[in-house]
């Protein structure tokens, strides 16, 4: 059963609840802390990312196209579309040869407010590189082409690229592919449904440099390093993931997830942390994360204090006076 993670009060009162389930294991399965239900099957949703980013840099992708570490890091990002996220998409593409035209994610208003605002301010209409998941789906055009495969459907399953990433994230969730429920993200792209104790372990995989006694170092290490010196790149302003890897790069990664989701990992000591909201409200994810990382002493009390706006976020009216708060309420 899922726990209450999560209150929202006004003047004193609860209004608001969201319930949840969180694990946290080393790379070698064993859990090390525990709320509710380590076995809660859900999407992995853009938590993935990370994990095909590796899959995409095994298959070469780097080396071929030359990709520096910016570059990268927008792959396994969930961008807010901005300006600086747009800038290093295009110079993807240039360095690719890939026309906006092939992208199949979609189109989506940036994700940020600011960057939506402004893109509005300037009379222009959000296109296909605004989408969120456009790094993602520009690497997965870059993985096709250096395998020299066609890359009109690079999108469905049955492709022999989203082949290669469902093999790379079964081998970092400790699981078959067949044990995988497959579904359709909201870029199009396939999305896997697994225990929520398998995606902690996916990133315990990720931020240990032996697993499966190194065959995706390389890949992981340039990931990692590629996020946490490029946090902006991840996700951008007013963002946890940004803000996380800005302030903590040095030993922690996170990335959120839709409906509610969230991943992170102890760089080097190979543990994993992973975490559904039960109700998908993302609002309770920020609050959570970095109650977790206190609890389990990635992060001290006065480094939760320095991200105390996703630790402790208050309800304010709309003269932007404080009337309430969120905060983490499991024992």
């Amino acid at each position: 059963m899922s726990v209450r993670l999560v209150e929202v009060t006004r003047s004193g009162i609860v209004e608001s609840i969201h319930n949840g389930d969180i694990v946290v294991v080393n790379s070698k399965g064993d859990i090390q802390y525990l709320v509710g239900d380590p076995h809660r099957l859900t999407f992995f949703r853009s938590t993935a990312k990370p994990i095909i980013a590796v899959a995409v840099l095994q298959g070469g992708v780097a080396e071929k196209f030359n990709l520096d570490l910016k570059e990268v890091a927008i792959i396994a990002s969930s961008h807010s579309g901005g300006k600086e996220h747009i800038e290093v998409l295009k110079s993807i593409m240039r360095k690719t040869g890939t026309d906006i035209s092939m992208l199949k994610c979609g189109i989506r208003e940036p994700t940020g407010k600011e960057e939506a605002r402004e893109l509005a301010n300037e009379g222009l209409k959000p296109d296909e590189l605004h989408c969120n998941c456009s790094g993602k789906h520009l690497g997965v055009i870059a993985l096709a082409k250096e395998k020299g495969l066609a890359q009109e459907d690079y999108h469905k399953i049955e492709h022999t690229v989203q082949r290669i990433i469902e093999q790379v994230v079964a081998d970092f969730c400790g699981v078959s592919t067949e044990s995988m429920t497959i579904g359709v993200d909201g870029c199009g792209v396939p999305v896997y449904g697994i225990p929520l104790i398998n995606m902690a372990l996916a990133y315990a995989n990720l931020c240990d440099e032996s697993f499966m006694k190194g065959k995706y170092r390389k890949s992981q290490k340039y990931v990692i390093d590629s996020m946490t010196t490029y946090p902006e790149m991840v996700a951008g302003k007013g963002r946890l993931d940004t803000a996380l890897m800005k302030q903590y790069g040095d030993r922690i990664i996170g990335k959120f997830g839709a409906e509610g989701v969230y991943c992170a990992g102890l760089i080097g000591k190979g543990i994993g942390v992973a975490l559904k909201i039960e109700d998908g409200n993302s609002r309770a994810v920020p609050p959570v994360v970095v109650e977790t990382l206190v609890r389990i002493k990635a992060l001290t009390y006065d480094e939760a204090e320095r991200l105390k706006e996703f630790w402790r976020p208050d309800v304010t009216n709309n003269r932007g006076e404080k009337v309430g708060e969120m905060k983490a309420v499991w024992i």
